[in-house]
C-alpha cells in the first residue's frame, strides 16, 4: 500500500507543489480538461512522489509561501533544474493516468491486455539493410 501523501509532504509542500504543477499543465477551458493541481491528479502526484520527498524538500521549501506564476516557475527551473525535471516528469506521468484526460484523447482507459490493440502490418524488409550491415558492436568474452 502506498504511503499517504499527507504523511510524506507537509501542508506547505503540498501547496507549493500544487501551485507549481498547475503552471506545468494548466486547465483547458477549450477542451474541458483539468489542471494538474486537480485534487485527484494532485493526490496521485503526492502519492507517487512520496518516495522523492527528501529529494524535493529543499526545492519545495524555496517555493513555499510564494505566489507561483510563470516567472517564479521559470526561476525555479533555473535554480533547481534537477528537481524541476523530476517534478515535470512526475506531473506528466500522473496527469496522463487520469481517466478524464485519457477519454478526452479518445484512448481507452484499460490495460492493453487481454483485449490488445490492432497494429497495422509491417514491412520487415525495411530492416534488411540493418541486418546486412552486420554487427557494429564488440562482443564481450
Amino acid at each position: 500500500m502506498p504511503p499517504e501523501p499527507s504523511a510524506s509532504f507537509s501542508a506547505d509542500e503540498q501547496a507549493a507543489l500544487g501551485a507549481l504543477v498547475a503552471q506545468i499543465i494548466p486547465a483547458s477551458q477549450q477542451f474541458g480538461q483539468p489542471a494538474a493541481d486537480d485534487p485527484d491528479i494532485l493526490a496521485d502526484i503526492l502519492t507517487t512522489g512520496a518516495a522523492l520527498r527528501d529529494t524535493l524538500a529543499t526545492a519545495l521549501a524555496w517555493l513555499s509561501g510564494q505566489t507561483v506564476d510563470a516567472g517564479v516557475a521559470a526561476e525555479f527551473r533555473q535554480v533547481f533544474p534537477a528537481q524541476a525535471e523530476v517534478i515535470q516528469t512526475l506531473t506528466v506521468q500522473c496527469y496522463y493516468r487520469d481517466a478524464r484526460v485519457m477519454r478526452a484523447l479518445n484512448i481507452d482507459v484499460r490495460p492493453p491486455f487481454p483485449t490488445g490493440y490492432t497494429q497495422e502490418p509491417n514491412d520487415f524488409a525495411l530492416l534488411d539493410p540493418v541486418r546486412q550491415r552486420g554487427e557494429i558492436y564488440r562482443k564481450l568474452p
